[in-house]
């Protein structure tokens, strides 16, 4: 078994250097992984040969805002951020995903863009398993299938769940301190009285 190692420079140019790994150990590392966390040990060892070990050092992007890609990632050790960009091109952290969570489960199911970027904080090892890939094993264990598809089912309604908190947050809070600063030209003694 092998687990790539890339090491970025220039943006997303990347050298890959394979290095070997004990199966036993990757088995190890799959089952704590959430989403696979349910699966035997014989389901597991099928799932392996669909996986994608990579190791990924700080700050290099694993997963690019608005790219098209069809794969998602479990995290096997240590944590990633997940960013968007604002109009200034800088980062804005939503959340932080550490070790056994799972990102970009939407792509299994759909062709849409990365909504954020997925950042390595420190030394981060990844496993990737691509919608075909995947697609397969479900055809080959329906068993397993119905249990991951089940947990990414549950991940993306909690998601949702929260997103839909924060929508509502934003839109009871429209009215900024910034605003109530420019209202102070048009009434400068009353809104004195009342701030």
């Amino acid at each position: 078994m092998s687990v790539k190692i890339r090491y970025n420079y220039n943006q997303r140019r990347s050298i890959i250097k394979k290095i070997t790994n004990d199966k036993e150990k990757l088995i190890k590392q799959l089952t704590e992984i959430q989403i696979f966390q349910n699966l035997d040990k014989k389901e597991v060892k099928e799932l392996i040969d669909s996986c994608e070990f990579t190791q990924y050092e700080d700050k290099e992007t694993i997963i690019a805002q608005n790219e098209m890609s069809t794969f998602l990632c479990g995290i096997l050790q240590g944590e990633v951020e997940i960013c968007i960009k604002d109009e200034d091109g800088k980062h804005i952290l939503l959340a932080t995903v550490n070790k056994g969570d799972i990102c970009g489960e939407a792509s299994i199911f759909m062709d849409v863009k990365r909504t954020a970027d997925v950042i390595a904080k420190g030394t981060v090892q990844i496993v990737n398993i691509s919608r075909e890939k995947l697609i397969n094993f479900v055809n080959k264990t329906p068993k397993a299938g119905l249990k991951i598809f089940a947990y990414i089912i549950f991940s993306l309604i909690h998601k949702l769940k929260g997103a839909n908190k924060e929508i509502l947050f934003e839109k009871q809070s429209t009215v900024t301190a910034k605003d109530l600063e420019k209202l102070k030209v048009f009434f400068p003694s009353t809104l004195e009285d009342y701030l």
